[in-house]
C-alpha cells in the first residue's frame, strides 16, 4: 500500500471515529443515534481498501486509525462511549476484514457478496456489543433494545445503498487501473 494512502486512510478512520462517537450520544428519535449515519462509512472503507490491498495490510490501517482515535475520542465523548467505541471498533473492524478476505479468497468474482455480508455481519456485532458496553446499567434495557434495532436497521439499509459507492470505487476503478498497469 502506497504511503499516502496508508496515511490518508488512517487519518479518514480517525475522522470517522471521532466523530460517529461523538454523534452517538444524540438521538435522533427513540430508535436512533446521528452516529448510525456516520460510522457505516468507515466499513464501505474497510472493504474497499480490502478490494485492492492484502488483509494485513487493511488490518494495519485499521490498528493505527484505531490508536490514533483514542485521545480525541475519550476527549470528546462520554467514557463510557469512548471505551465502548474503541473496544467494539478494535473487535468488529478486524471481523470484518477478515470476513470480506476470507469471501473474496473463495468467491473471487462475488464482490456484492463480501462486501455485504461482511458489512452486515459485522456491523451487527458491533451494534449489539457497542450499545451494550456504553449504556449497560445506566439505560432501561428497553431503551438501549431500542437503539440496537433502529441503529442496526439504519446500518443496514446503508451497506445496501452503499454496494453502487463499492463497486464503483473498488471493482471499477480497480480494474480499470489494472488493466491501464498490465497494458503499459
Amino acid at each position: 500500500m502506497p504511503r499516502v494512502v496508508f496515511i490518508s486512510s488512517v487519518i479518514l478512520f480517525v475522522v470517522l471515529i471521532v466523530a460517529s462517537n461523538y454523534l452517538v450520544q444524540f438521538p435522533i428519535n427513540k430508535w436512533l443515534t446521528y452516529g448510525a449515519v456516520t460510522y457505516p462509512i468507515a466499513f464501505l472503507m474497510t472493504d474497499i481498501l480490502g478490494e485492492r490491498y492484502e488483509k494485513k495490510e487493511v488490518l494495519k490501517v485499521v490498528k493505527h486509525g484505531i490508536i490514533f482515535a483514542i485521545v480525541p475520542t475519550l476527549m470528546m465523548s462520554n467514557w463510557r462511549i469512548a471505551l465502548a467505541s474503541i473496544a467494539t471498533f478494535s473487535i468488529v473492524q478486524q471481523m470484518d476484514v477478515h470476513i470480506f478476505h476470507g469471501l473474496k479468497d473463495r468467491h473471487e468474482k462475488l464482490w456484492w457478496l463480501r462486501n455485504n455480508a461482511s458489512t452486515m455481519t459485522s456491523q451487527f456485532f458491533d451494534t449489539l456489543l457497542f450499545f451494550t458496553l456504553a449504556f449497560a446499567f445506566v439505560m432501561p434495557f428497553d431503551k438501549i433494545a431500542h437503539l440496537i434495532v433502529g441503529d442496526y436497521s439504519v446500518k443496514l439499509i446503508i451497506a445496501l445503498l452503499d454496494t453502487p459507492i463499492f463497486y464503483l470505487l473498488a471493482i471499477r476503478l480497480f480494474r480499470k487501473k489494472a488493466t491501464i498497469k498490465s497494458k503499459v
